[in-house]
């Protein structure tokens, strides 16, 4: 998917992922760790992956003191290309929130802040999310006020009243510096007749001239003061050993070519409510594109026959489900030949396979079984029967049952 094709059809909202960046730029030329190449969400995967995928949400109060996620955005950075993709999940796509039911997306924020729109979306999406950074207006505003604002040629008179949202719009037209206010009017601004088109070639052009100023020398003065902005503002829970291996991506970078999309699907109307339902094929196309890494399609080339060997039902299902998400082919699941295996057995055939069983037991605990077969298509193949020590295990560490 183009990234023109992508901008077209839907508001580049990035300026929340451009101020991520910010977050870890600034945090990072003030702390004196050790210079990391790896993150710590790598070296404790056990399915190692050139990707790192971040949860950016952007947020506003309500007159009654409830925050909803304005914007929900995955940014999926690959270490080893320097390349980023942007995927924009509507704020009403329809989904299943875990323990709340079928909703809108952006309900999971208010029912349980970013961490519970990861997992609805990891769910969703079939993905894994190592880190999210959240951010309100307010923050959006102070840290663009401390970086002492953003020059750009306004291409026009953005004019927009909104009483009943508190939205007064009156930018003139010109070459000019916006405050934090003037620059959140900008990128908000919609107008009657391009619509999104006109707001995405805005928001477009203010990241281009944010970039610019954030990598000019002026900006060095200003680095203690939008420091602690970007303290105070954001919330994340990216480790602080982590902040110089940030530094690094976002150094080298590559903006021009970052790859946008938004999750394609359609509006309907359900129980007289409206959602954006997603497209499933497309979705899994797309997700495919933008997060999913090399290492990804490398497991997906392991089949796999998964047996109930402790007799309480689904637990096949369940493993199933939590070894798809790394890619893993699944073709079969099946009863063991008996219901009594107290540890969960790893059959590898080949010797190609065995690092890969290895990874597998370092995920989910069990024993490494050296097994043979003269036939060819058990080269790529792996068995795994699940026994008692997956129910014993509940404490979320090697074992869990999802």
């Amino acid at each position: 998917m183009s990234k023109r094709y992508a901008r077209e059809k839907f508001p580049l909202k990035g300026k929340l992922f451009i101020i991520g960046l910010l977050v870890i730029f600034f945090l990072g030329f003030t702390t004196d760790f050790i210079f990391r190449t790896e993150f710590t969400v790598q070296s404790n995967n056990n399915f190692p992956s050139s990707k790192v995928n971040i949860l950016v949400t952007g947020h506003d109060e309500d007159h009654y003191g409830i925050s909803r996620a304005d914007t929900i955005i995955i940014a999926s950075i690959d270490i080893e290309e320097k390349e980023a993709g942007l995927l924009f999940v509507p704020r009403d796509t329809r989904v299943q929130i875990p323990d709340r039911g079928i909703n809108r997306i952006n309900a999971s924020y208010a029912f349980g802040g970013p961490r519970l729109v990861s997992r609805t979306l990891e769910d969703f999406l079939d993905i894994e999310i190592d880190y999210h950074v959240d951010l309100d207006f307010d923050a959006f505003i102070k840290i663009i006020d401390a970086l002492g604002g953003v020059e750009l040629e306004v291409e026009e008179h953005l004019d927009y009243q909104d009483e009943a949202g508190d939205l007064t719009i009156d930018i003139p037209p010109g070459k000019q510096t916006l405050d934090g206010e003037e620059a959140l009017k900008y990128v908000r601004y919609r107008d009657q007749t391009q619509g999104d088109i006109g707001r995405v070639a805005r928001q477009q052009k203010f990241i281009e001239s944010l970039v610019d100023q954030v990598l000019s020398p002026q900006i060095i003065t200003r680095i203690p003061a939008v420091t602690q902005e970007v303290i105070r503002a954001v919330n994340t829970d990216i480790p602080i050993q982590d902040i110089t291996a940030f530094l690094n991506v976002a150094r080298d970078l590559d903006l021009a070519r970052l790859e946008t999309a938004m999750l394609p699907g359609s509006p309907e109307y359900i129980n007289n409510a409206s959602y954006w339902i997603a497209d499933e094929r497309e979705k899994e196309l797309l997700v495919d594109q933008l997060i999913r890494s090399k290492e990804y399609f490398t497991n997906t080339e392991v089949e796999m026959t998964i047996y109930n060997g402790n007799g309480v039902p689904g637990q096949a299902g369940k493993m199933a489900e939590r070894l798809e998400r790394y890619g893993f082919q699944v073709e079969r699941l099946a009863n063991a030949d008996h219901y009594n295996y107290q540890t969960t057995k790893i059959h590898y055939f080949h010797e190609e396979t065995e690092e890969v069983a290895k990874n597998i037991q370092q995920y989910i605990g069990g024993q490494i079984v050296a097994s043979s077969s003269s036939e060819e298509e058990y080269n790529n193949r792996l068995e795994i029967i699940v026994g008692q020590d997956m129910l014993n295990n509940e404490t979320g560490e090697v074992g869990e049952v999802d």
